[in-house]
């Protein structure tokens, strides 16, 4: 039997649900069809913008098919409180490795040495001339910068967020705790 109150509720819920959706799928949506990265020219490159690329590798700024930003994986110099991932290397110093053509190829998922990680990704999401250069002049930019290892602060703040949340959940439940204990008690000294 359905409760007649709840059809409301269940009405907001649906509601609720439908928006989120809306608001999530179209980061879902798939590239058009025929659209695929080509590596970034010499020219897009040399007219590429460090703070486009900074803001696009941290996720400040969106890829325009939807892609997800490479701080996801990746880290670079200083930048980000905690760093970036560590699924992928740290890029730093990678233009001291590879070529800007190199870089390109990769970003467009071409050539030797595509991660099979982001292969599928950036297939489906594949990444501008535009976009290719401006990452491409940000990580040439970073080269020299200190490596990031902040794994020890990723710990101490999960160890301080645990610390806070049990301190929370004791002062929240300190009292039912009592209020427990003290019932049981009286019911076992009232059956001796």
């Amino acid at each position: 039997m359905i409760n007649r109150s709840a059809k409301p509720m269940e009405r907001a819920v649906l509601f609720i649900t439908m928006i989120f959706l809306v608001v999530l799928l179209p980061g879902c949506i798939s590239v058009p069809e025929g659209v695929t990265a080509m590596p970034a020219s010499a020219e897009a490159i040399a007219a590429g913008d460090v703070e486009n690329g900074r803001k696009l590798f941290m996720g400040y700024a969106h890829f325009e098919y939807e892609g997800p930003p490479c701080m996801g994986c990746h880290s670079v110099g200083e930048n980000g409180l905690l760093g970036g991932g560590i699924m992928g290397p740290d890029l730093t110093n990678v233009s001291q490795r590879l070529t800007p053509e190199e870089m390109a190829s990769l970003l467009a998922n071409r050539g030797e040495g595509i991660s099979p990680v982001m292969q599928p990704i950036y297939t489906t999401h594949p990444l501008t001339e535009t976009e290719q250069a401006d990452l491409i002049v940000f990580m040439t930019a970073s080269a020299g910068q200190p490596e990031t290892d902040r794994e020890w602060l990723v710990v101490a703040v999960s160890l301080g967020g645990f610390a806070a949340a049990v301190a929370f959940l004791g002062i929240l439940y300190r009292s039912r705790l009592r209020g427990v204990r003290k019932a049981l008690v009286r019911d076992s000294l009232k059956n001796q």
